[in-house]
């Protein structure tokens, strides 16, 4: 052949204007061509016996045929003629991969039909020197470096298997496509049964039934671990003869998936008789081995998507009874408590003179204790919803919400004198609520623990910590702790000074640490006793800082 030889092509198109518009990018390649257009199976399986062509174009999907049906009937003869979709399809990575592993030379879709120019003006150059002086020197690819190819096509796409369907499909249509066989089926191990779970032939088999492991011959392959290959099926002792003649088979190869403790098997099957070929067996074999690593990764994933299941069922189902909780902390608890309080105030107020000063000291406790335990269970409720609201992250003026919680603070205490200095421009990248709350309870304590000192001074900045993040601070002069009981700090009820000289219910840092925990972050303190304390605290590496 010259290189102005025609070029023959063939194309499977059932739509006349997108078959309109392909053969006029078919003509815009301005090379000699004869192009066949045919429409349904008929004509396409008429005209591909009837000649030899040197292109396939196809659509992806005809009422009686798709494309992948019409790539398997080209390369179950050996057929290496190139086959490119052209489809309405997009352009799907994943998609493309799976037609390329089935034996797909290239796909394109309809929205860019210059590319079937292009890619005909190249095939032709291909083919004329193709048959010049190239050939004599380098031989087509063989029939082993065809198969290794779609073997590797194969083997990638078991990789992202995520179900035993699609493991059904890609192995069936593998197993037909790397041996040329006119069926095969997908057969799992179940108990005493072989159970025939997938196929894809040319018509019906047995998928979806079960047969005894010693009345089929993939129950005899996983019995004795071992491919087998037979020619005539009628004169082989071990088929069960009655359960073939219905069908199309004459000769078949069967193979274990996996020799060590089969799991199934894969089977392959001719409509004429075969002779298979060791490396047509060895082929299968080693699909039969890629399928095992496949279904244990399936069940694998099967079980981790189960226990994540099941793990969030259980969340959720804590979650409920946490709600469940706190309606009843929140609504039945204060309800007594209210009592206590008013009752014992009215006891008090109305009843006077009738009290001695120990009865009345009495009461002015119990009203005390009862408002105290109406704080803690406030605090509490806090603390718990701090760990249920929904993190809604976002950048925002730290210095503006700083502020924003001086001034209430300042508000709730108009007698006190504090020098107080806020860096200006600080930036933050977090849950704008949550961390609120956070300078809430930092900000309080430290007015709170310096309310004895003469010139109280309060501090909110940034600083970089030892291995170069960023950090938030507050930073008082008040009376400080002892570090040696600094790993208390952060636990709930946990207090380093009196209740009679700083009131509190020990809640406040708690949720402070559950806050910064939940950012990915870490908060710390450092003080000295009488020379204040400066609590720290980081938001994660996503929430980065600026000054």
């Amino acid at each position: 052949m010259n290189p102005t030889s025609t070029f023959h092509i063939l194309h499977l198109e059932d739509d006349p204007f997108d078959a309109e518009l392909i053969q006029r990018a078919v003509a815009d390649a301005k090379i000699p061509y004869e192009l066949l257009l045919v429409e349904s199976r008929a004509q396409f399986l008429s005209k591909l016996h009837q000649n030899k062509f040197d292109v396939i174009l196809s659509d992806n999907r005809l009422p009686d045929i798709d494309g992948i049906e019409a790539l398997a009937l080209v390369r179950q003869n050996n057929d290496t003629t190139p086959f490119v979709f052209v489809s309405g399809w997009a352009d799907d990575p994943e998609y493309v991969q799976r037609l390329k592993s089935l034996g797909a030379t290239g796909f394109i879709t309809k929205a860019d039909l210059p590319r079937v120019t292009a890619w005909l003006q190249n095939a032709y150059q291909a083919k004329g020197a193709s048959t010049a002086a190239a050939t004599r020197h380098a031989p087509r690819a063989t029939r082993h470096e065809y198969m290794l190819e779609r073997f590797i096509g194969v083997v990638q796409e078991l990789s992202l298997a995520r179900t035993l369907a699609g493991v059904h499909a890609i192995v069936c249509s593998a197993a037909r496509n790397l041996t040329g066989a006119d069926g095969a089926t997908f057969v799992l191990r179940d108990g005493a049964d072989c159970f025939y779970a997938g196929e894809d032939a040319i018509s019906p088999l047995w998928k979806g039934q079960r047969f005894p492991m010693s009345a089929c011959i993939s129950g005899w392959a996983m019995q004795h671990r071992q491919a087998v290959a037979i020619e005539d099926i009628y004169a082989d002792h071990r088929i069960p003869h009655d359960n073939y003649r219905p069908t199309f088979v004459k000769s078949l190869v069967m193979v274990p998936i996996r020799t060590r403790e089969p799991l199934g098997a894969i089977g392959t099957y001719w409509a004429q008789l075969h002779v298979a070929s060791a490396e047509e067996i060895k082929i299968l074999q080693a699909l039969a081995d890629t399928t095992s690593v496949a279904l244990e990764n399936v069940q694998v994933y099967t079980t981790l998507e189960q226990r994540v299941a099941a793990r969030t069922a259980d969340l959720e189902a804590a979650n409920k009874e946490l709600e469940s909780f706190t309606y009843a902390v929140s609504h039945d608890l204060r309800a007594p408590l209210r009592h206590i309080d008013g009752f014992a105030y009215i006891l008090l107020t109305d009843s006077n003179t009738a009290l001695n000063e120990t009865s009345r000291q009495y009461l002015e406790r119990i009203g005390s204790a009862a408002q105290r335990m109406g704080r803690l269970i406030d605090d509490l409720l806090k603390l718990s919803r701090t760990a249920r609201i929904e993190l809604q992250s976002q950048r925002f003026d730290f210095s503006a919400l700083v502020s924003d919680v001086v001034t209430r603070i300042r508000d709730a205490h108009p007698e006190r004198q504090v020098q107080l200095r806020v860096a200006e421009n600080m930036q933050a990248t977090g849950d704008r609520r949550l961390l609120e709350i956070v300078m809430e309870n930092l900000l309080s304590n430290a007015w709170k623990f310096s309310g004895g000192t003469p010139l109280a001074s309060i501090e909110v900045g940034i600083t970089r910590t030892d291995d170069g993040a960023s950090a938030y601070f507050v930073r008082d002069n008040g009376v400080g702790f002892s570090m040696t009981y600094a790993g208390k700090l952060f636990g709930a009820f946990q207090r380093l000074h009196s209740e009679q000289d700083f009131p509190g219910t020990g809640i406040g840092l708690a949720t402070v640490q559950r806050i910064i925990n939940r950012h990915r972050g870490k908060v710390w303190a450092s003080a000295e006793v009488n020379q204040g304390a400066c609590f720290y605290f980081t938001l994660g590496a996503e929430s980065a800082v600026s000054i």
